[in-house]
């Protein structure tokens, strides 16, 4: 087929199109391990960092069906690798859901026989967490031809299929200026689906570095309160499991990148001083943790992940920059991201960071406070865009009851005027604005005191603060009875 690989060719490596073998290198960059091979020896080979990227593999196998064996190898991270064997020893439910596997669906297009066509001519040699291309070629010698190289016994083992793409039920975007966004919650998984509320919304389809398209919007701020890196609080909503973030924390917490071009945690515990000298920062003990010890209150306890040199690598870090500061006797931690894939890593670094947030806090025997993290360009792939709808249609209704971080208003009347004391979370009476409730206009003119006040920070405040201060005018030129959260009588 001259147009085959259909799905993602310019990243992966074609080889013998008469060879019966594909290689799975998983998280392991693929060239670290075929670059060693002889290309006769394979068909094609890529990677495969999720678990919806199995779906592509079907698709571009069924399309042409010449492969019969999977070696499937490389560094495991989020159960990708397991989640295929699991689909070709166990097959799918009938909505697709590869059985015995949590978070990993065939798309609805491909028809549960052509799953089990490809299941019954495909095999799988498990070579996961196997790095070194001797093993492999051993295994690739092992092959019985029949199935083989090339020949003329190496034939298809079923017509070419190809399968409607999915289909995306809400591409539309709503009007926005594209940029800061802030969202502020307790917990990591709350933020996680009110980001993707956002740029399902609000986000612009560009076309990604990828060659396929993305959601994006532009410098979104998540401040999470209150999670515990101790016992992350999971929801229904996730795409990862906690088995899932115990295997990732290695990767922000140790220097150990395994076969990976880096982890955040090799930049950040064992980061290069100088380019070709064998020494090396722990910016987390050595700078960080050090530097707020002597300087409790300065700014500049900062850890640096993205070096001159990854403008010219060919994969670089996404997250650039941590600072550490003391606010209010509490260790605030913010994160920059240049670059950030919210559906499929945005959870994990949210966790990573909680989890060095709170390592460095101990060393400082100071309580943890707020996680920040700043998302310069914040994506959503578009093969995720019917699951992010699903979980949004299922989960994403439930109105926010989170307290307005700048306080709350009494409205109170007296005589003829709306009384509007603003009080601090903590209880604190911080000031009060008053308005004739006879004048015209009455609760525009309060209302514009209170946003010049800039007292107000959340959408569901506001709207409730101005129904009560209309209430209040009513009441006052009606001559009723006016209590803040109860009705009218009239």
């Amino acid at each position: 087929m001259a147009n085959w690989p259909i799905y993602f060719k310019d990243k992966l490596i074609l080889g013998n199109p008469d060879s019966e073998i594909g290689i799975v290198t998983l998280w392991t960059p693929v060239n670290k391990i075929v670059d060693q091979l002889d290309k006769s020896f394979f068909s094609l080979a890529g990677q495969l960092y999720s678990k919806e990227g199995i779906n592509y593999i079907v698709r571009n196998i069924l399309a042409n069906p010449r492969i019969r064996l999977l070696i499937i190898c490389g560094e495991e991270r989020i159960g990708s690798g397991q989640a295929l064997i699991n689909l070709l020893e166990k097959g799918v439910a009938e909505n697709n859901q590869v059985l015995e596997t949590e978070f990993c669906q065939i798309h609805k297009e491909i028809p549960k026989e052509a799953i089990n066509h490809f299941r019954q001519n495909v095999k799988y040699k498990n070579l996961i967490g196997v790095y070194d291309s001797p093993k492999i070629i051993e295994e690739i010698k092992n092959y019985q031809p029949g199935l083989g190289h090339g020949g003329p016994q190496n034939k298809n083992w079923s017509e070419p299929q190809i399968f409607p793409e999915t289909k995306i039920e809400f591409d539309g975007v709503l009007p926005t200026d594209q940029s800061v966004f802030k969202i502020r919650k307790q917990f990591a998984g709350q933020a996680w689906l009110e980001i993707i509320k956002k740029i399902m919304k609000f986000g612009t389809i560009r076309e990604s570095f990828h060659g396929n398209n993305c959601k994006e919007l532009f410098n979104i701020a998540i401040v999470i309160t209150d999670e515990d890196p101790e016992n992350f609080k999971m929801f229904p909503y996730f795409q990862i499991t906690k088995e899932d973030i115990k295997s990732y924390l290695p990767k922000f917490m140790t220097s150990d990148k395994g076969t990976a071009d880096y982890t955040y945690g090799e930049r950040l515990w064992d980061f290069p001083k100088i380019a070709g000298q064998n020494l090396k920062y722990n910016q987390v003990d050595e700078i960080i943790v050090d530097f707020l010890k002597r300087y409790p209150t300065d700014r500049a306890a900062c850890a640096v992940t993205f070096g001159i040199q990854d403008h010219t690598a060919k994969s670089s870090p996404c997250m650039c920059f941590l600072q550490a500061t003391n606010v209010e006797d509490k260790l605030d931690l913010t994160a920059y991201f240049r670059s950030h894939d919210i559906f499929g890593g945005w959870l994990l670094n949210a966790f990573g960071l909680r989890t060095l947030q709170k390592y460095i806090a101990d060393k400082l025997n100071w309580p943890i406070g707020n996680l920040t993290i700043y998302s310069n360009c914040a994506h959503i792939y578009d093969n995720n865009w019917p699951i992010a709808q699903e979980i949004i249609k299922k989960y994403g209704h439930e109105l926010d009851c989170t307290s307005d971080p700048r306080g709350y208003i009494i409205l109170t009347v007296e005589a003829d005027e709306i009384v509007a004391k603003h009080v601090s979370p903590n209880g604190k009476s911080l000031q009060e604005f008053r308005q004739n409730g006879r004048e015209d206009k009455a609760t525009m003119k309060l209302y514009n005191k209170l946003v010049l006040a800039d007292i107000i920070s959340l959408i569901p405040h506001a709207f409730d603060l101005g129904a009560e201060i209309q209430k209040a005018e009513i009441a006052i030129k009606q001559g009723l009875s006016y209590t803040q959260d109860q009705p009218l009588k009239f």
